[in-house]
């Protein structure tokens, strides 16, 4: 299957960062990609990191660039600074400082490479994979066999039938 791609741009402002966060699920979710709640969390709060670290720390321009292969989507970052993204301690009472701690756990993978101006700081997620075709076919059957029994009125069991 082929590479599905989505780049979003944005204008690297705060107020930018929860609707980008939200329209990187939705593209997954535009894609078919089956997300449970755990998994489309874990999708915006990687995302929601590395925008607010492209917003806070990267300047000017940002995109955002989505690769999706069955079971797997890279999130990919592209700013305007080439400074490499620190993976920093951060104490108890730190407001911030953990978000690359954050994306290193809930990614397969993740990383950073220098871009042509600026740099790309990417996460991998795995990503359940959709049932094969036939295996949807049948399921879909089956609830619709399910769905028509449950539609059919069913006598009383304490009713007698009149002959």
């Amino acid at each position: 299957m082929p590479t599905l791609v989505t780049r979003i741009v944005l204008a690297g402002t705060e107020g930018a960062v929860s609707p980008a966060r939200r329209a990187v699920v939705q593209q997954v979710r535009v894609w078919g990609v089956p997300l449970d709640e755990q998994t489309a969390d874990a999708i915006g709060m990687v995302a929601s990191e590395l925008i607010t670290n492209a917003v806070l720390h990267g300047g000017g321009r940002i995109t955002i660039g989505l690769y999706h292969q069955p079971g797997r989507l890279i999130i990919d970052i592209l700013d305007e600074s080439p400074t490499a993204p620190l993976l920093k301690v951060a104490e108890d009472e730190d407001e911030s400082g953990r978000g690359m701690a954050l994306v290193a756990s809930l990614a397969t993978r993740s990383g950073w490479e220098p871009a042509e101006r600026g740099k790309h700081v990417w996460a991998e997620i795995t990503l359940p994979k959709p049932a094969p075709a036939i295996r949807a076919a049948v399921l879909r059957r089956f609830f619709s066999a399910q769905q028509n029994a449950l539609a059919r009125p069913t006598p009383h069991p304490f009713v007698l039938a009149v002959a």
